[in-house]
Formats: structure tokens, sequence, C-alpha cells
């Protein structure tokens, strides 16, 4: 043991004094140092926008559109004109005019009207009258809505700005103005004094869903639904003073977004990412790394030997998905995203492998595209916050048959694991 000792004093003397150790400090990147501000953000998004819209309107008071034996459907053309405020919520202005016809249901034929429009129940027909199975009412409309839109897919979940469908929902005040003739179904003559309408006001609103083709033009369904302070907007009176009728509407539309050719926007903001607020952002950590490089020189040996040790990779956390998608949960999994983001970053000579699994549900071909797709997504997020697409391989596995049997369905086999591969020296 003595003898070691004097082995290890004398390696000491000798080569310690030419030894040197120089250290670098490595500080790992925030992928949020330069977030925008709201404003800075949104300012890239256009905000206004027109439509044209075509369809259907359907009224019903003591006459209906919808009743037995009419198979007339009419028409309504419209133009709206609307503002994003911001990715939730926007502003509508719409004008629209339609025509349809109305008749009796069946549990109202027998129903007499007379010359005056003065509805009269009577099952002795007095002279002059006519049945209500016997006319239908000619009704003209004008409609001017304000309406208060809400987008639920941005309400429910934050966009990452790829989105291509909005589902809105629009509260609205309408006034209206509506013209009806009853006329008689066998010749089609004016049967009924016309009614004076005045100007009404109308609640209710649409459901509108929109697909974005590209960014100056989107396509729109949308079915809108009034309570209508007016019961003789079908050109018939009664003697109950209750104000019950109501409008129902369904239309296609085209969407222009305007600015986004000539100022070159991206779109309009409804598309914008979500604003990801300070609180939700992952948090930043500064991770020092020493890279020790050793020096050792022998008197007997004029070269010099220059050794360079790298921390390695450690274990990376998994990233899960719901069941048919490939859709990255940046919110949910902010902390494992960037657990692997700062990883990668402080060992930049290291390379991974990302094995996309799936649950077993579905065929082999489509769960080989849908892992494949998993694990693109979460190497695009890699790339996006600064990693080299280079150190980043992708693969789709399909099911994994691996796991335990209770586990086969589960969220835990629809997920991306992340395999190291060893630094390049």
């Amino acid at each position: 043991m003595k003898i070691l000792r004097y082995v290890a004093v004398i390696i000491w003397w000798v080569y310690l004094p030419d030894m040197t150790v120089s250290a670098q400090d490595i500080r790992i990147s925030d992928p949020y140092a330069n977030y925008p501000a709201k404003k800075a953000m949104y300012a890239e998004y256009s905000r206004w926008s027109i439509g044209l819209n075509g369809g259907v309107p359907f009224f019903a008071g003591n006459f209906r559109s919808m009743s037995l034996g009419n198979n007339y459907w009419g028409g309504m053309a419209g133009i709206q004109a609307g503002y994003q405020i911001n990715p939730l919520f926007g502003v509508r202005m719409s004008v629209d005019y339609g025509v349809n016809k109305a008749g009796s249901k069946n549990y109202e034929d027998d129903f007499i009207l007379l010359p005056d429009a003065e509805t009269y129940y009577n099952v002795n027909l007095p002279k002059g009258a006519k049945y209500y199975r016997e006319l239908y009412s000619s009704i003209k409309m004008w409609n001017v809505g304000l309406n208060f839109e809400t987008n639920l897919f941005n309400l429910f979940r934050r966009s990452d700005g790829d989105r291509r469908w909005g589902v809105i929902v629009s509260p609205g005040i309408y006034l209206q103005k509506f013209s009806p003739t009853v006329k008689s179904k066998s010749d089609g003559k004016q049967f009924a004094s016309e009614i004076s309408n005045k100007l009404n006001i109308g609640l209710g609103g649409d459901l509108a869903v929109r697909y974005r083709v590209n960014r100056n033009i989107d396509l729109q369904l949308k079915g809108g639904m009034m309570w209508v302070n007016n019961n003789t907007l079908d050109g018939v009176k009664t003697i109950c003073d209750c104000k019950h009728s109501s409008m129902v509407t369904v239309q296609a539309g085209v969407i222009w977004k305007i600015g986004n050719g000539t100022n070159k926007k991206k779109d309009n903001i409804m598309y914008a990412p979500g604003y990801l607020p300070e609180w939700k952002r992952a948090t930043r950590t500064v991770t020092k790394i020493i890279h020790d490089t050793i020096y050792i020189e022998k008197k007997i040996i004029e070269k010099s030997l220059e050794v360079v040790v790298c921390k390695g990779l450690p274990d990376l956390p998994a990233v899960y998905f719901e069941r048919g998608k490939s859709k990255l949960d940046t919110d949910k999994y902010a902390i494992q995203l960037f657990t692997i983001a700062q990883a990668m970053m402080s060992s930049p000579l290291s390379e991974i492998d990302i094995l996309g699994f799936a649950d077993h549900t579905g065929g082999e071909a489509i769960n080989a595209q849908l892992t494949k797709k998993r694990a693109e997504a979460l190497k695009k997020f890699l790339v996006k916050v600064g990693i080299d697409g280079s150190r980043i391989h992708t693969y789709g596995m399909g099911k994994d048959m691996k796991i335990e049997k209770e586990l086969q369905f589960s969220e835990k086999a629809r997920r991306t694991e992340i395999k190291a591969i060893l630094n390049k020296k």
C-alpha cells in the first residue's frame, strides 16, 4: 500500500502542474424570450369582413311556411359586415330580404277567415268567408340585424394558429318589416285586405359554421331563429292579443376578409393563435453546463492530448394524445415539452429518435400514419423553439404491442417517446 501511495504522489507531482481545466457556461435560451405583446401579435391580422348569403326563410304565425300541402320554398338573400374584436369575440351587421308562402296546419284547416283579415271561430261559414285550408299567405320580409359573435372553438380551447374551422354562436336584435298578402289557393287572387305592418323588433340569434378556404375567403353555413314581436306578419288578425310569431332562416354564404390582400395580413384575427398569458407559460430555468477540457502533457511527448467530456441527455418525458388525434396540446403538456427542449439545448451534440405510438383502436395502416404524424408534431414544436431539425428523427410505430393489456386502449398507449442517441464526438 505504501508503494501505491508513493506512485500516486509522483504522478501528481509530474502531471498536475501541466494540467489545466477550462469551464464554459451555456445558458439555455427561453422559448418565450421574444414572445410578442398582445397588441403586436394581433396587429398582423385583419379584423373586417364582408359577406354574401343566400337561403330560405320560414315563417310561423297563424299561417306557417312548413304546413301540410305547401310545397313552395321561398328564398332570401343578404349582405353582412363584421368586425372581429379578438379571436373570441366579434360584432356583425346584416341586411336580408326574403319571400315565402305560409298556410294552415291540419288542426287549423277549419278556421275561418273573413275578407277583412279577421279570424272567425265558428263552424258555420259566414257569407264571403273562406276556410284556412283554402288560403295561403305570401310574405315578403326585410330584416336588419345586429349580432354579437362568439367563436366556441376559441372559447373552449386556445388555437395554435392553424385552425381552419369555426363554430360561431351569435345572439342578436333585429329590426323587421313584413308585407303579407292573403290569397286564394284556387285562383291565386288576393282574398283578404292587406294589414298595415309597421317596423317591429325581433330577438334571437344564429349558429354558424365557418371554414377557412385561404387567408382571403371563408365559407359559411348558418341557421337562425327569431322571436317576432308581430302577430300579423302573415296578414291574419285574431282576437288574441298575444305576439307569438317566429321566423327561422337557413343560409349559406361566402365571406371576404378585408385587408389580407393589400396589406398582406396573415388572416382574420378569428384564426390568430390565442394569446398565452405569462402565468400559463412554462417555468423558465437557466442551466449551467460545464465542458471540462483536460490537457495532459508529458515531457517526453511533444504532442498534447485533448479530451472533451459532454453531458448526455437525461430520461425525457412522454407526451400523450387524444384518441385519433395528432394535435399537440401545448397547454396541457407545457412542462414536459420544455423539459425536452431544455435538455436538447443543454446537450447541443446530441440527437434523438421520436417514436409515435397508438392504442389498439383502428387498423394498422391508419395507426401507422397517425403515429408518424404524432412524432412529426413533437418535432415541429421543438424546431419552432430553436432545436435544429437535423438532430431529430421521427418514426411511426403503430400500435404498441408491448404495453400491458389493461392499458391497450388508454391514453398511456397514445403517446410519443424519445430515445436518445449518444453524443457525437
